[in-house]
């Protein structure tokens, strides 16, 4: 199977782990969450954590808001894949591994370090990797069939700015959380962004609005960030949600490692003419990883999820 390194691993960055049944009473107090009555303890989080060198409190917060969050995905994962009879051969995951590490091999945006050493730095190992491939191959696995041809080429023909290069033109109102040390302070954050939005759809301009309140740069400039693309040096979830914007549209919320965005698309450039045949195999791992996201999506909905803190 030919994927970027990226597919295989957005389930495993944290990696599958046993998780915990019935406690003791005097345990319950460690419980972050439970998922279909699996159970997330802060021991288990403290364990991801304690590779981590980062000391900002910021950054520490924000870093346990994802393990737990990945973990829940990991526990939904496993049981779906379980319940699927998804078999995945011990070759199939060694024959990635090998693929990965010769992505890795010679990558300068890896600083020449092995996959071990990149797994210890956030807190996994190779035997968590391999339980997370397992899953992730699982899952391709899963949706292969429903990938058909018709079906990549409909994905495609809807969704051709993820492959021609289009660009848009954006602004954004930042709210700076990366000082922040404590949970009220990234509540108090959240609700002055949404103060802000309800302020600008009370008639205040977005320019305005960042001028008064952004804490970006580009607060001089009305929040203007210029132009920019699908695959640029920005946070996934603030390219997602400019690419999926309609011109002078504004967003919610949006939460990044900096903080808390408003983005507002002020102008689009169609990409250059491309072909389906050109692109297939890009196609293809698009259209997969949305297909996950559906899916766990759906099994988040359906599951018994409660988060304690």
């Amino acid at each position: 199977m030919n994927r970027r390194a990226a597919s295989l691993i957005f389930l495993i960055v944290t990696c599958l782990q046993p998780y915990t049944f019935a406690a003791e009473r005097e345990e319950l107090k460690s419980i972050v969450a439970t998922v279909n009555g699996k159970q997330i303890t802060q021991e288990m989080v403290a364990e991801k954590l304690k590779n981590i060198t980062s000391t900002d409190p910021a950054t520490l917060i924000s870093m346990k808001r994802e393990i737990i969050d990945q973990m829940i995905t990991d526990i939904l994962t496993e049981e779906f894949v379980d319940k699927q009879g998804l078999i995945v051969a011990p070759e199939e995951i060694e024959r990635e591994i090998g693929q990965i590490k010769n992505t890795i091999s010679g990558n300068q945006k890896y600083d020449n370090q092995s996959l071990e050493q990149i797994l210890t730095s956030i807190g996994s190992d190779i035997n968590e990797f391999k339980r997370g491939i397992k899953y992730s191959i699982a899952l391709e696995k899963y949706f292969h069939r429903k990938l058909d041809d018709t079906t990549l080429r409909k994905y495609f023909d809807e969704n051709k700015g993820v492959f021609n290069g289009e660009t848009v033109k954006v602004s954004h109102i930042l709210i700076d959380t990366r000082n922040m040390k404590t949970e009220k302070e990234f509540t108090q954050a959240l609700e002055h962004i949404k103060s802000i939005k309800k302020e600008i759809d009370q008639g205040m301009t977005f320019e305005e609005a960042a001028r008064k309140y952004s804490d970006c740069p580009s607060t001089q400039n009305g929040g203007d960030l210029g132009f920019i693309q699908r695959k640029g040096n920005f946070a996934k979830a603030f390219l997602d949600t400019a690419f999926s914007l309609k011109v002078g549209q504004i967003s919610g919320p949006v939460q990044t490692e900096y903080g808390y965005h408003l983005i507002k698309v002020t102008e689009k450039k169609e990409g250059a003419p491309i072909r389906f045949d050109d692109v297939r195999e890009k196609v293809r791992l698009e259209a997969l990883d949305a297909e996950i996201l559906k899916l766990l999506d759906q099994l988040r909905r359906e599951a018994r999820i409660v988060i304690s803190q």
